[in-house]
């Protein structure tokens, strides 16, 4: 999977990704995390660049959100003190 042409507008993140030789425009929208380690972003929309069809697979939807979101599990007692 290879990256490139970020876009941060507000909390929406535009983003051009490949994924099996294939370009794809991805935006996911950012949002506070229900826990310290929970997932920071969510898709809202992709398409491929080609031909403009939605035909990602659950599965490399869900490697590309594994990629971008940083699930640490951040100890938040530590930052409190």
């Amino acid at each position: 999977m290879e990256m490139r042409n970020f876009i941060l507008h507000r909390d929406i993140l535009s983003v051009e990704v490949t994924i099996d030789k294939k370009d794809y425009i991805i935006g996911v929208q950012w949002k506070a995390p229900e826990k310290p380690y929970g997932d920071t972003w969510s898709l809202k929309s992709y398409s491929n660049k080609e031909n403009g069809n939605k035909d990602l697979s659950k599965e490399q939807i869900n490697e590309f959100l594994k990629t971008i979101n940083a699930n640490w599990n951040w100890n938040m007692d530590d930052f409190l003190k």
